[in-house]
This record gives C-alpha cells, structure tokens and sequence, in this order.
C-alpha cells in the first residue's frame, strides 16, 4: 500500500498488518496476503498498457476542466496498487490526494477522509479543520453534510494549482462516513480539473453505499477491471525481477498455478529457486505467507476433515467426493466436506450423480499437498494408484509414490508414452519419458530414453526443457546419442553450424548397421540443417538416407515433408508434387499424411498453383491440430503466404500472426524470421508500420541468422519489403544485399519461394544503379524461365520495364510491360497484377499517352483499395493526378476500416487479434480452433481477454469494432 507525501506524487510505502484468525474462511482474492507483499521497484512493472492508456486519456481530459472518474477493481493481489503507482510516475506537477481504506478501521468515521485532509497542501477548509486537530475518536462529530461540502471545498481550492488526482485504495475497506463524504463531492464536479480513482474488489461488495455504487457503475465512469497477466508478461516480470527469464512453458504453468495474480506470481519468482521455476515436472509451492493462512485454517479442522482435505490434494485439484473419501478413509465424508467448505479449503462442484469437490485456487491445493510429509505423500500415491482406472492417472500417482528406480515402473511409462507419441499426444508423451528415464535402472537405457524424451518435448514446442534435459546427458553417456540430441536442440534453437558439426560427428560415430534407428535420426536432423543452410540438394540427399536407413517414418512425422521441400528448394517441384499425387481429399487425409500434404501444398505454392496450394494447406491447418509444432507452424505460415499472393489479406494476416505467435510461444527460433517475416510482409503493404516493425525485429532479432540463410533470407526480404512500401529504395538495398553472398545456397535462390532479386532491382534502379540492377535481375530472369514461375517472371518482367525506362529503351520498357502483364495474366494474382498496372501506367504517363496510363493506373487503384495496400494506393493516386485524373473517393468501408486499425494496433495481441476477428466472421469457437490449430479452451481464454480489453461482453460488440474486417475474405 502506498500513500502520498505533500503536494507531489512520489510514493512512501506503509506496511500493513494484521492475520487472519485461524479458521476463518479464506479466499485467494482476500487483501491480507499483503503480508508477504513489499513494494516493487516501478521498473518492474508489466502488461496494464490498455490501462495506463485510458487513465492517461482521462488525465488529459482533466487538464481540460473535464472531471473524470475511474473504478479500478479486481482481486487482492491483481494489481491496482501498482497501476496506480505507475500512472502517478507519470504525471509530474500534479496534486496528488491519496487515502486506502483499512480492514481493522473501517469503524473509524472519517478515517479515510482524515488521510486525504492530511495531505492537503493548502489550509484546510474550517469545516473539515476538527479532522486535523482532534482525536480520531471524536471524528463522529462531523455532521455528514459538512464532511461532503468539505471536501467539495477543498478540492476546489486545491485544484486552483493545477489538475488533482484523488485516489481511494481499498474502497470497500473505508468508513461509510468518509465514503458518503466522497460520493456528494463527486456528485457535485461539473467542469472541475479533479481525476477521481476508487479502487476495490468489487463494486457490489455489501460495504460499499448504495448511492457511490450508483455513480461507481454509471454509464459516464470508466471501469478498469483488471486481470490477470498473460504467460507472456509473466515472462517479462521474471526478467525485469532478475530471475532467469521464463520460457512460454515455465510462464504458462505459472499462470495456471496463480492465474496471473501479480501478487502471488511475484512472490514465488522471489522464494522458488529458478530450478524449479524452469523444471515444469516439479511442482510449484504456494507463496509462504499464503501457505500459512490456509494451514491455518487447515489446523482448524477436525482429523476427518483434514485426511479428506489431504486426500482430494492427492487426487490433483478437483475428484470425485467418493474418490477422496476411501482414499482419506473417512466413512461419512459429507460433515468432514461441510467443515471444509465453512473453511475455504475446498468448494462444491454443481451436484451431479458422482458429487464432485475442488480446491477454490491452485495455491490452495499446492499449500495442502507440500505440507503432507513425504512418507504419508508416498503411501496415500501407492494407495490412490490402486483405486484410479485409468492407466495414466495410475502411472502418475506411481510416479510420485517412487522412492528410486524401478525398472517396470520405467518399461510401463516407456510404453504408455510411445502409444501417446503414435497418436501425436507428444506433451503426454514427453512427461512420460521424462519420468521413464528416471526410473529407469541401466544407464544406457536411462540415456535413450532421455533422448525420447527430449524428441517429443522437442515437438510439442517445449524447447527450453528439451535443451536442458539434452544438456543433463552425462560425459560417459553414447557419444552418438549424446551429439544427435544436442544437435537436434540446437537446430531448433537457430544454432545451425553448430547443430551441423554435432549431428555430422553423430552420424560419424553411431554403427548404422547394429542401430539403423540413430543414424537415421541423425540423417534426418542433418536434411532440415542443409535445407535451412540454403543447400536444398545436399538435403534431399539426406533425406533419402535417411529414409534407406529406417523402415518406419522418422520420429518427427517431417522427414517425408523435409524431403519434397528440398526437391522443391533445388528446382524439382514438379518431381515433388509427383510423390504426393496418390492422397484423397486435402480435408480427409489422415494424420500420419498430413506431412505429404503440407509438403505439396507448399510446392504448388512456389510452382503458381496458388488455388491448389490454399486447398492443401487449409486441409493441412485444418488437421494437423494434434500433430506436430513444427507441423503446425508451417502450415499456417504456408496458408497465409498463398492466401497473401491470391488477395485474402485478412486471412492471411490472421494465419500468419498466429504461426509467429506460437512461434514465439514455443521458442522456434528456426521458425521465428519466416513466420514474423510473412507477417511483416502483410503489414508493410498495408502501411501498418508499426506492426510491420514490430514484426521485423523478431524476425531480424535471432541468433546466428546468416548461419540459416533461407530464413535469413526472409527475414531481410521482410524488411526490404517494408522498406520499398515506404519508399526507401536505399534501405531496400541495405537489406537486401546480403543475399548476394548467397550465389550458391539454391534454396536462397528458387524463383518462387522468397523472390528478393526483384525488390532489390528494382531499388537499385530507382538509385541509378542501372547496371548492378540488370547484373541481379538477370540470372534470376533465367531460373524463373527454366522453371516457368509465371508469379516471379511478371515481377522481373515488370523491373525490366522500369530498368529499360531509365535507360530511355522505350520501345523494350513498353515490350517488358507487356510480358509482365501476359505472365501476371496466368496465374490468381492481384497484388502483383496492380504492381505492374501501377508501374506501367507511371511509365505511359511519363511518354505522355496518358489516356492509356489512366486505364492502367484506374485498375491498379481498383484492386489495391481492394487489398487494402495503402502506400502503394497513394503512389496511385499521385499517378492519376499527375494525369490530371482524381482519385476515386475512399469507400466508407475503407474509412471504417482504418479507422478501426487505429483502435485496435496495440490493444489486443496478434492471436487475440485473430480469434477476434473470426469470431466478428460469426464463426463459433470451435471452428475458430480448427481454422487456426489451436485448442477450444485456447480460443476461449483468448476471447475473454478480447472482451477485457474493448471493454465489450459479447460477440455482438466484436461486430461493431471488427465488422470492417470481415466483408469480404479479400477486404483490407
């Protein structure tokens, strides 16, 4: 808690007392877990932007003379403190009035309002002078009137300094008379420069009058509930806290277990050492202070009451009442249940035919199970092993009954997880391994089994434990076992020379003849590491090996996948495509195909079949939910750069946003500059800038980036294209001229796939580069043909054009356009078709037959407003006005549209952007899931968030802010 000194804004912390007593209920939003709480410093504040924006808004509507009034609410512990304290840094010069209320105080009249009198910096008004001079006890005698004319009063004299803000923490803990006081002063603002914030739990709490509570949930108040923060600003605060930084799997657990409560999430970064924070096998404690509070109310109980407590704590945080009571061997379980109800240990589930019972918080449950003695743990696991059916809940209480290894402990783990891992349940599969190794009893098997592990943990997106189980492996452990797995780690973690020279000295040294198995794993890891090193031919090479070496698919369901990319990379699509021809319908393949059909969707991408790739790749999205995070990642990256070259710009910027957010979610950095690269690309054309960028510097801001150049490579064509929508010809050329250096790497280099030659010529030549332009445009011209990419030769042909006009060649600029135009013609292409219609009606324009440049420039203006492409519409209209022809009014949509992008840019997260904007389509959660690869309870949270943040409580309020969006599938 924290009040003001004087007239300033700078914060003094007061530290507040008090316990709750034994037995009494207990809730984790109650205010007393306080007593482990101690001021953060302000830089280690996260998230609450929205809030802070709005508190800033009204502040200036303050300065004004507009009075504002904000009810911030939430939970003990959420945060409000902190926002506040955080909003009062920001505003300098101002008068600052602070009170809180207080539990054992709030029988004190005007108690609250004595703390704001107190801070006065001017004489205080004779109406309230009693509160400053007398003793608290005899604050009773200030009659109600007086105390609200009072503080009118001096808020009037106050703010004839400047703009006041006035704050109440703790509402629901204040005196009646202090809040009656408050509720007829701010009644009675009308062009006042007073900011008032009441902060409280909730605005219904029977403590507070009926009269504040009317103007608290008034339509003209500001309402900030707060919640908790994401996975992602959990992330950010153990950083900002110096605690190592959290990957998505360690933040995401810590959600859960906290629901994002700041309060209790930063007092276990401070108490758990980083170990256990990263370990998501280990299970995470309750904030000490916490702990004791329900231990106390725990000793409160009778025996039968405290075993059955215990036991629900062992069956995990919710069980069946008929469960928990044999287990705790309580015989009338429903007294012991009341009791701890009564106690705020446990509640009720809606009744049913099987009574359920769950802990009201995770950190009850963990306070409960961590207090249980480690022989009494062990006995009541052996004992709930023999009660569960299911086999993994068996083999989970098995688990954590162990006291060491235990060979058929480790064979049936083994065994469980390999049935998960065919079924693709590769988060299952991964903890079951995990466990597998440590039970296990020989070390050879212990290692191979860590090595499992560390494959499914690999493919479920959950890297940073991946790469600590692998970096665990003993010195004296199988050489080619060891150098496969630290390889594959740092593959996936971007780290391609090394992961070469491991996995290369892996292949080396595994007998391919006595474990066929390794070696092909090795050879597997090595074709993804050439194709991302650019050497597509090498990789194909690989792959073959790999697949003579195994009977069965490789671990990772990509090795067929890896092996059509590579024939594609290298100029042999069409024998690609070939290998895949025998699937059924792109909706109906089955999961263990799912790898062929992403792998032919993606060729037919780069070959201009655009309608044949959407189909396969959203059959490929559409199914591959349970397979594979690498799979997923590419599928949706995939969709979204052949919904971008057909026009569907707003599906493909939900596609491509979502890949780069569970790209970061999972620690893909070998993903991270494609999938953030695609979106950026979508962005820029849009002039979305700041998106665009923000984009760009995940892309660009990955370790050893030249060491992958094809995903180097779209990462720089990601900012030269930004660079060109902004016409900046001489950053395109900045960025971009890297990939020079790349003359060998073939997958940097396939017309198609990521065409830079292009935009780099095409900047060149708008800097008088003219010959260095025909020296990149021409080899690149010459593969194109050979291939017969109609996208990539309407593009060269296109720069041909602009590089003949700038040589004043009019007759070859004239034929270059034309051939732009035959080979856009070909192919579903409507950005590409309005770049060569803009570009060649600027050149007709420029030879003066502007009749013609307009019908040509009138086209491109078409189809660009369609799209939504901003920047390069612009440079249109400049075109037609040269010509003497105005523009065509924006569409009111268009304003809309944009007007919306403004609201929007920065409130919500790419992925709550996406599942929004499907849900404003009218599409239902479970098809939003299914169209971006998420799960229900995914879309879900994403959703709640959503609404949140728009301060909206339906899908009807999604429609009003999104409906731009969504009239059309190619709409801007």
């Amino acid at each position: 808690m924290f009040h003001a000194s004087g007239t300033g804004h700078r914060l003094i912390p007061v530290i507040r007392g008090g316990c709750r007593r034994a037995g009494a209920a207990m809730t984790p939003e109650d205010e007393r877990h306080d007593l482990f709480h101690s001021p953060a410093p302000t830089d280690a504040f996260c998230g609450r932007t929205r809030e802070l924006a709005a508190l800033q808004r009204d502040f200036a509507d303050v300065c004004t003379g507009t009075p504002r009034l904000v009810l911030l609410e939430g939970p003990g512990g959420i945060g409000k403190t902190a926002l506040v304290r955080r909003f009062l840094d920001s505003v300098h010069g101002t008068c600052v009035l602070h009170a809180s209320g207080e539990e054992n105080e709030s029988a004190l009249p005007c108690g609250v309002l004595a703390q704001l009198v107190g801070q006065s910096p001017l004489p205080v008004p004779e109406t309230l002078a009693g509160l400053v001079r007398v003793p608290q006890s005899l604050h009773a005698n200030l009659p109600p009137l007086a105390a609200g004319f009072g503080l009118l009063d001096l808020l009037s004299e106050v703010q004839g300094k400047g703009p006041v803000v006035l704050v109440v923490d703790d509402a629901h803990w204040a005196d009646p008379e202090s809040l009656n006081a408050l509720t007829f002063a701010l009644r009675r603002l009308r062009h006042d420069r007073v900011l008032a914030i009441v902060a409280l739990r909730d605005p219904q709490v029977p403590e507070l009058p009926e009269g504040l509570r009317r103007l608290l949930t008034d339509a003209r108040t500001r309402r900030l509930a707060l919640d908790g923060l994401t996975p992602r600003e959990l992330s950010a605060l153990s950083t900002r806290l110096g605690v190592a930084r959290l990957p998505h799997s360690a933040s995401l657990r810590l959600h859960d277990h906290t629901h994002g409560n700041p309060l209790h999430a930063r007092a276990l970064l401070d108490q758990v050492p980083s170990a256990v924070l990263l370990d998501v096998t280990t299970p995470l404690p309750a904030p000490r202070s916490y702990a004791m509070l329900v231990l106390a109310n725990l000793a409160g109980c009778g025996p039968s009451t405290q075993r059955l407590v215990q036991a629900v704590s062992v069956l995990g945080l919710s069980c069946r009442l008929g469960s928990a009571a044999r287990l705790a061997r309580v015989a009338q379980p429903l007294p012991a249940l009341e009791r701890a109800v009564r106690a705020g240990l446990l509640r009720e589930t809606p009744a049913g035919v099987a009574p359920e019972v769950a802990f009201p918080h995770p950190l009850v449950h963990a306070a409960v199970y961590q207090d249980i003695g480690p022989a009494q743990r062990a006995a009541l696991h052996t004992r709930a092993a023999e009660l569960v059916d299911d086999e993994y809940t068996r083999l989970r209480h098995r688990v954590l009954a162990a006291t060491g290894p235990d060979e058929q402990l480790a064979e049936a783990l083994a065994a469980c997880a390999r049935r998960e891992a065919a079924t693709g349940q590769w988060a299952v599969a991964g903890t079951h391994l995990r466990h597998a190794s440590r039970a296990a009893t020989s070390p050879r098997e212990r290692d191979r089994l860590a090595v499992e592990a560390v494959e499914a943990l690999l493919l479920d997106g959950r890297v940073q434990d991946a790469a600590e189980l692998a970096g665990g492996l003993p010195d004296g452990s199988d050489p080619a076992l060891r150098g496969y797995v630290r390889g594959y780690v740092a593959r996936v973690q971007g780290r391609t020379e090394e992961a070469c020279t491991l996995l290369a000295d892996a292949w080396e040294q595994c007998d391919r003849e006595r474990d066929p198995s390794l070696a092909a794993r090795a050879a597997e890891q090595l074709s993804y590491a050439a194709v991302m090193r650019g050497r597509a031919a090498v990789a194909a090479q690989w792959a073959e090996r790999a697949q003579r070496l195994s009977t069965a698919q490789g671990p990772s369901r990509m090795l067929r996948f890896n092996h059509l990319i590579a024939l594609g990379l290298s100029g042999r699509a069409k024998d690609g495509i070939a290998l895949a021809a025998d699937l059924p319908e792109p909706m109906v393949v089955p999961l263990k195909s799912i790898d062929l059909l992403l792998a032919r969707g993606q060729l037919r991408l780069w070959s201009d079949d655009l309608h044949g790739a959407r189909r396969d790749l959203l059959g490929a999205v559409a199914n591959c939910r349970t397979t594979t995070v690498p799979l997923r990642l590419l599928s949706a990256s995939a969709l979204a750069q052949s919904m971008h070259r057909l026009g569907e710009w707003d599906e493909a910027l939900i596609h491509a946003e979502s890949a780069a957010s569970v790209a970061d979610d999972t620690d893909q950095s070998w993903l991270k500059p494609v999938t953030h690269g695609v979106a950026a690309q979508i962005l820029s054309a849009r002039g979305a800038w700041e998106r665009a960028a923000e984009h760009l510097r995940t892309a660009l801001d990955v370790p050893g980036g030249t060491e992958t150049p094809v995903a180097f490579a779209y990462a720089v064509c990601a900012r030269g294209c930004l660079a060109e929508a902004r016409g900046e010809p001489r950053e395109v050329v900045e960025a971009l001229r890297p990939l020079l250096g790349f003359a060998e790497q073939d997958g940097v280099n396939e017309p198609g796939v990521v065409d830079w030659q292009p935009l780099l010529a095409d900047a060149l030549v708008q800097l008088g580069e003219l010959g260095e332009a025909d020296a990149v445009l021409a080899p690149f011209e010459e593969r194109a043909r050979a291939r017969g990419r109609h996208t990539s030769l309407a593009a060269a042909a296109r720069v041909r054009g602009n590089l003949a006009a700038a040589q004043r060649h009019t007759q070859r600029a004239q034929a270059a356009f034309a051939r732009a135009q035959d080979h856009a013609a070909q192919v579903p292409l409507p950005f590409g078709r309005a770049r060569v219609e803009l570009d060649h009606g600027a050149f007709l324009r420029r030879i003066g037959r502007r009749s013609l440049a307009i019908a040509q420039l009138q086209a491109a203006y078409t189809t660009l407003t369609e799209l939504g492409a901003q920047p390069y519409r612009a440079r249109c209209v400049r075109e037609l006005t040269a010509c003497g022809r105005a523009a065509p009014d924006l569409p009111a949509d268009e304003r809309d549209r944009d007007i919306a992008d403004d609201g929007l840019d920065g409130a919500l997260t790419p992925q709550e952007l996406a599942v929004a904007r499907l849900a404003a389509q009218g599409l239902t959660n479970r098809q939003i899931a299914t169209t971006l690869a998420l799960s229900v309870k995914t879309i879900e949270y994403h959703l709640g968030h959503t609404y949140a943040k728009l301060g909206i409580s339906s899908r009807i309020g999604l429609v009003r802010r999104l409906a731009p969006h969504s009239t059309s599938p190619s709409a801007g």
